[in-house]
């Protein structure tokens, strides 16, 4: 009776310290399967003194009376230059741009814009106009004016397929969302899309703006998607880390 006593404890130790151990692994892997914001929601752009991104920019350009849009390809680098501490804990960063032709020219520097991070948002200066793309927690429920600190229209921006895998042409991603900032694509009248994507630990990895009007100028041409005027620019990434 005793010695089985002694068994029935050991194994019973046994099984807890076993227990102990399972504890860390579960909380791992219910880590891995959730599907809720990044430990560090800011890390859908990492605001780092060094960071860079390269872009491939292609634009079109429509206009009444022409058969063919003007197109446009070039490349673009956004390197974060420096950064400051405000008064009120905010932080402000300085991003530069350069642009060339080709990837065998040298990069030419041709603006400098800013980001405000807030605990709740980051708030972009570019060209003396400031957009909010990305707020916090980041949470396919919510909705928010990306034009809140500018003159232009209202728009309702909201997140998409938060934390899905993504690939962009030879580049893989882990963690993505989408952001839409505008989606009137159905209209025969114009077709109107603003949409981006940002990558965990990458930042901004792809932009589309596109506003077209749809030829209404005969009847043969309406609904026939048509277009007589407007333009479609997007930025793709093909290279980004530290300095």
């Amino acid at each position: 009776m005793t010695h089985y006593n002694f068994t029935k404890k050991r194994s019973s130790w046994k099984f807890f310290k076993s227990f102990l151990y399972l504890i860390p692994l579960l909380a791992i892997q219910s880590c891995n399967d959730s599907n809720t914001d990044p430990v560090n929601t800011y890390d859908y752009f990492p605001l780092t003194v060094g960071h860079y991104m390269v872009y491939d920019v292609n634009e079109a350009v429509y206009s009444s009376g022409q058969t063919k849009p003007v197109i446009k390809a070039y490349q673009e680098k956004d390197e974060i230059s420096s950064v400051t501490v405000n008064s009120d804990g905010s932080s402000t960063y300085i991003v530069s741009r350069s642009s060339r032709n080709t990837a065998s020219d040298y990069w030419v520097k041709t603006k400098e814009y800013s980001i405000n991070q807030f605990p709740d948002k980051l708030i972009f200066n570019i060209d003396n106009q400031s957009q909010v793309p990305l707020v916090f927690p980041i949470d396919s429920k919510i909705t928010w004016n990306g034009n809140m600190y500018n003159t232009l229209d209202a728009e309702d921006y909201h997140y998409e397929n938060i934390n899905q895998p993504f690939t962009l042409g030879a580049l893989s991603f882990d963690k993505s969302l989408t952001l839409i900032e505008r989606s009137d694509t159905t209209s025969v009248i114009d077709y109107d899309l603003g949409l981006k994507r940002f990558a965990i630990g990458v930042g901004l990895i792809y932009d589309e703006q596109t506003s077209y009007e749809y030829c209404q100028a005969t009847a043969d041409c309406i609904g026939k998607g048509i277009i007589d005027s407007g333009s479609k620019k997007t930025r793709k990434i093909i290279e980004y880390g530290p300095k």
